[in-house]
């Protein structure tokens, strides 16, 4: 009885072990939406970003940044598993976890993405949580913004908020560049891909048209363009159409001019018009 227990208890415990230590994101809520974001995300998986940090209105403390994209960070001096964001204090010579990849919440739209992990080191003086004697724990928020011609573009720490008493407001924002955020990465639209797909149709028509009739029928200059007598009829038709539409002959509007000039046939020559010549 008690040995399916343990043997319970193990799987458990060990399933929780194996999904920390992997690298690879864990989300806290899972859905369609949030899987394919992480996808997008995939070009991005193992990546590691660094940035450096100078706190110019709290004592000017340094601070080294450390970010892996579903993967965890690791260093010569700092080997825990499973941290997304580290940051390392230059002044104390002391490492804080910011946020773990398996605790990842990810939102996103067409031309971003931002993702949070949560869970990391509490803090020492301030955001409690509400209700509690306990310190609210640290959370990254990475904003990845579209840039199309970027993989792995700048990656830089945006501020600190830890002002309030609440945990949700007790947060780093951080942003990165990348294509990967981008809906898009090609950045041709439809009418240009039924453009290309017209232009290579056509050129391949007249190319291989040019050269059967020129090796085949031995044709010379505007008679190797294929079915030449049909693009000359069709050239004809269109003349007609535009002459049937576009000019007034034949239209009736010569015959509804209030004014007609005089014609030639109309003209007697015979007639004796000296008596109008002055003496």
């Amino acid at each position: 009885m008690l040995k399916p227990v343990l043997l319970s208890l193990f799987m458990v415990l060990h399933t929780q072990a194996e999904q920390f230590t992997k690298n690879d994101c864990t989300l806290l809520k899972q859905n369609q939406q949030s899987q394919e974001l992480l996808n997008r995300l995939e070009p991005l998986k193992g990546k590691i970003f660094t940035y450096k940090f100078k706190d110019e209105i709290n004592g000017g403390d340094e601070y080294d940044y450390t970010l892996s994209i579903c993967s965890g960070v690791n260093t010569d001096q700092f080997n825990t598993p499973g941290v997304g964001v580290l940051q390392y204090n230059k002044l104390k010579q002391k490492y804080k976890r910011v946020g773990l990849i398996n605790s990842t919440v990810v939102k996103g739209g067409t031309d971003w993405i931002m993702l949070t992990y949560k869970h990391g080191d509490p803090y020492n003086s301030h955001c409690k949580s509400q209700g509690s004697p306990e310190h609210s724990r640290r959370q990254a928020h990475i904003m990845i913004v579209c840039d199309p011609n970027k993989l792995e573009g700048q990656f830089k720490v945006l501020y600190e908020h830890n002002d309030d008493d609440t945990e949700s407001s007790c947060f780093y924002m951080m942003e990165i560049s990348s294509r990967a955020a981008c809906s898009h990465v090609n950045g041709l639209s439809t009418g240009s891909i039924l453009l290309i797909i017209f232009v290579s149709v056509t050129s391949a028509y007249l190319l291989i048209g040019v050269v059967y009739k020129r090796c085949v029928y031995g044709s010379k200059g505007f008679e190797q363009i294929p079915n030449i007598v049909f693009w000359r009829m069709c050239g004809n038709l269109q003349a007609d159409g535009c002459d049937l539409l576009c000019r007034t002959r034949g239209s009736g509007y010569i015959d509804s001019k209030p004014y007609q000039g005089v014609a030639d046939d109309q003209l007697d020559d015979e007639i004796d018009d000296e008596h109008l010549l002055p003496m």
